[in-house]
C-alpha cells in the first residue's frame, strides 16, 4: 500500500474584485488590462516583466521555441520557421476549433511565468485582471496548473476582476463571464462575482496585424469601409489565435456599421479598402478573402456566418443556430446559401447529434444549388454531402454515408483549388474510417496510403499524424511489427519537430502496447520518456499516468508520486478521478486497466489551455 498522501503546499491563487488594502511585498505587478480584446495584449506585458525580474529564463525559453516567441512578439528572432509550418490551425468548415498553434504558445508563455515565479521567489500580482484578454488569462491558467505539479510554493493574486474595459462584444459578454468562472475553478480559487462598472481605459498602440484591426473597426472616425474591411480582417486574424471575443466584437462592429449606412457603393469601396489593408493571406482553415466579399447582403451574412462559427466554438450551439439563420435571411447567392445550410447542418450532427435534421439542412442547401450557375456549384455541394454521409456514418450506415462520399468525390475530382484539395483531404480519410469502422483493415490501410501517392513533400506535422493512423490500422489488422515500426517512426516525427505534447502521447501508449505484452522493460523505457515529455508540458495528470505505468511495469506498489501529480490536475476531470480511484485501491491490475491504450488517430483535443 502507498503511504498517506499529504497536499503538498502550493501556488496560492486569489482573486480580488478592487484592488485589496495590502499587496504582498516585493511582487511583481503587471498591469494587464488592455481596451480591445487583442489576443496576448495582457499575456505581452506579463512577459516582459518576466524577463526584467528573470531575465535569462526567459532569453533561453524564446531561443528554445522562436517560432511561438515570434508569434507573441512579432519579428523578435529572425531566421526561423514560422510556427504555421510546425504546427496545425483549427478549421472552420469541420467546425473543428483545436488550435495546436496556441497550445504551444501559451504553453511556452506558461512555462516562463512558472520558472520566472522559481528563481525570483516573488508573487506575481496582476492588475487589471477583469479587463485582460481571455487568450492571455488561458496561459495564466496553464501556469498555475503546471506550478501544481512541480510543487511551486508561491502567490497570484489577481485584481480588478470585475472590472470591464470598454471594448467589449456586447454578445459575448454572458459567455467571458462563464469563462471568468471556468479560469478560478481551474486555477482552485473562489468565484468573484462579476461585471462590475466599465473603466475608461485608453487603447495602447498595436504591436501586430490583429490589434491594428480591432482598432480600425472601432475607431469611428474612420471611413465605413475602412471599418467593415478591418473587420473581417479581423475575424481572420482572431480565428488562428482563439480570439473568440475579439472576433465577436468585430463582428458586430461591423454588422453595425453596414446598418448605419445605405450607400449602394459601400460594398465596391470595401473592396478597395480591403485591398489597401489585406497582407494577401489566404488559407482553407478558414474562407475569408477577397473573394469572400460581396455585396452588403453577402457581408451581412458573412458576418452572420462568422458570429455562428464563434458560437460553435464556444459550446454557445443555440445561439450558433440562430446566427446562420440570420444569415440565411439575407438576400445572397445560391452558393452561400448552400454554406449555411452546410453550418447548420454539421452543429446538428457535431453539436446536438441531431443527424435526420441536419439531413434535412443539407437537402436545402442541395435545393439552393439547383438555382446554382457559379463555378463554385461543384464545391459547396462536395461539402453538404461530405457532411451527409456523416450523418450515415454516426447511425452505423456505412453504404448509405459511402455513396454520398463518393458522391463529394466527384464533386471535386477535376478541382484543385486549396478548398478542394481540402476536402479531398477529408475524403480520403473518411473513407478510410468507413473502411476502418466495417473491420476492413486491409482496405483502410490501402486508401490511408493514397496519400503517400499524392505528395511525398507533405511535411513533418503532417508525417506524424499519418504514420500515427497507418500504425493504429496496422495493429488493428494484427500487422504488430509494422505497427510499433510506424508508431515509432510517429514519435520520430513529433520529435523533429520538438512536440512533446505528442511525443508523450506516443510514448505512454507505446507503454502500455508493451506492458500488455509483457514486455515490462521496454514498456519501462517507453514510460520514462512519456514522464519526460508530461513533465515537458507541465500536465499533471499525463505525467501521474507515466509514472503509474512505470510502477506497473517494474513490479512497484508505491503510487505517492503518481498520487501527487494526480492531485495537482484540474484539466482533465473524468481521466484524472478514474486513475485516482485505481490508485487508491493499490491494485496493480485496476492501474494498469486506465493506462491510455493506442488509437488510430492522433488528434487530441488541447484542454491545458481551452476554457470548456
Amino acid at each position: 500500500m502507498s503511504p498517506p498522501f499529504t497536499r503538498p503546499r502550493e501556488l496560492a491563487v486569489t482573486v480580488e474584485s478592487s484592488l485589496p488594502a495590502a499587496l504582498p511585498s516585493h511582487a511583481i505587478e503587471v498591469d494587464v488590462g488592455v481596451a480591445l480584446p487583442v489576443a496576448f495584449g495582457g499575456l505581452r506585458k506579463v512577459l516582459r516583466a518576466c524577463e526584467t525580474a528573470a531575465p535569462q529564463v526567459v532569453h533561453t525559453l524564446s531561443r528554445a521555441h522562436p517560432s511561438e516567441w515570434n508569434r507573441l512578439f512579432p519579428g523578435a528572432i529572425d531566421g526561423v520557421p514560422d510556427l504555421g509550418d510546425l504546427a496545425l490551425t483549427p478549421s472552420e468548415r469541420r467546425l473543428h476549433r483545436e488550435s495546436e498553434q496556441m497550445f504551444w504558445v501559451l504553453n511556452v508563455a506558461a512555462k516562463a511565468i512558472v520558472e520566472t515565479l522559481r528563481v525570483s521567489g516573488r508573487p506575481l500580482v496582476l492588475h487589471g485582471a477583469g479587463e485582460c484578454d481571455l487568450v492571455s488569462l488561458r496561459a495564466v491558467m496553464r501556469a498555475a496548473e503546471w506550478s501544481r505539479l512541480e510543487g511551486l510554493d508561491g502567490t497570484l493574486l489577481f485584481t480588478g476582476w470585475n472590472v470591464r474595459r470598454p471594448h467589449g462584444a456586447e454578445s459575448f459578454e454572458s459567455r467571458r463571464r462563464a469563462y471568468l468562472d471556468a479560469l478560478c475553478d481551474r486555477m482552485r480559487a473562489p468565484r468573484v462575482p462579476t461585471p462590475g462598472p466599465v473603466s475608461s481605459r485608453a487603447q495602447e498602440a498595436p504591436v501586430d496585424l490583429e490589434g491594428r484591426y480591432l482598432q480600425v473597426a472601432v475607431d469611428a472616425a474612420q471611413a465605413p469601409e475602412t471599418r467593415v474591411a478591418a473587420a473581417i480582417l479581423a475575424i481572420r486574424s482572431c480565428f488562428f489565435t482563439t480570439n473568440y471575443e475579439g472576433a465577436m466584437l468585430a463582428a458586430e462592429q461591423g454588422l453595425a456599421v453596414l446598418a448605419a449606412n445605405t450607400d449602394a457603393a459601400l460594398a465596391s469601396r470595401v473592396v478597395q479598402a480591403w485591398e489597401t489593408l489585406d497582407t494577401g493571406f489566404a488559407t482553407p482553415a478558414i474562407e475569408i478573402d477577397r473573394a469572400s466579399l460581396g455585396d452588403v447582403e453577402e457581408l451581412k451574412a458573412l458576418f452572420a456566418r462568422s458570429m455562428g462559427v464563434v458560437h460553435v466554438y464556444t459550446g454557445a450551439h443555440d445561439a450558433a443556430m440562430e446566427a446562420f439563420g440570420r444569415g440565411l435571411a439575407c438576400r445572397i447567392p445560391p452558393e452561400l446559401v448552400a454554406r449555411l445550410h452546410m453550418f447548420r447542418a454539421l452543429t446538428l450532427t457535431k453539436r446536438f447529434g441531431q443527424l435526420p435534421n441536419a439531413r434535412t439542412e443539407v437537402a436545402a442547401g442541395l435545393a439552393a444549388l439547383e438555382r446554382s450557375t457559379s463555378p463554385d456549384r461543384a464545391l459547396q455541394e462536395g461539402w453538404l454531402r461530405n457532411v451527409c454521409a456523416l450523418t450515415w456514418f454516426l447511425e452505423r450506415k456505412l453504404d448509405m454515408a459511402l455513396v454520398e462520399e463518393k458522391q463529394a468525390m466527384r464533386c471535386v475530382g477535376d478541382l484543385h483549388d486549396a478548398s478542394a484539395t481540402h476536402l479531398k483531404i477529408n475524403l480520403i480519410s473518411n473513407a478510410s474510417y468507413l473502411q476502418e469502422t466495417a473491420r476492413q483493415f486491409g482496405d483502410a490501410i490501402s486508401t490511408w496510403r493514397r496519400f503517400e501517392k499524392i505528395s511525398e513533400s507533405w511535411g513533418v506535422n503532417f508525417a506524424k499524424h499519418h504514420r500515427y493512423r497507418l500504425a493504429g490500422l496496422e495493429l488493428a489488422a494484427g500487422e504488430r511489427d509494422a505497427a510499433v515500426a510506424h508508431f515509432t517512426e510517429a514519435f520520430a516525427n513529433a520529435d523533429a519537430l520538438g512536440d512533446s505534447f505528442h511525443r508523450q502521447v506516443i510514448a505512454a501508449e507505446l507503454g502500455r502496447l508493451f506492458l500488455d505484452e509483457q514486455q515490462p522493460a521496454v514498456a519501462v523505457d517507453w514510460f520514462v520518456r512519456a514522464e519526460e515529455h508530461a513533465r515537458a508540458i507541465g500536465d499533471p495528470l499525463k505525467t501521474a499516468e507515466s509514472l503509474a505505468g512505470q510502477a506497473v511495469a517494474a513490479g512497484r506498489t508505491d503510487w505517492s508520486e503518481a498520487v501527487r501529480c494526480a492531485e495537482a490536475s484540474t484539466t482533465w476531470p473524468k481521466q484524472t478521478e478514474a486513475l485516482k480511484a485505481a490508485l487508491a485501491q493499490g491494485d496493480a491490475k485496476a492501474v494498469h486497466a486506465v493506462l491510455p491504450r493506442a488509437r488510430t488517430k492522433l488528434n487530441r483535443p488541447f484542454d491545458p489551455v481551452n476554457l470548456y
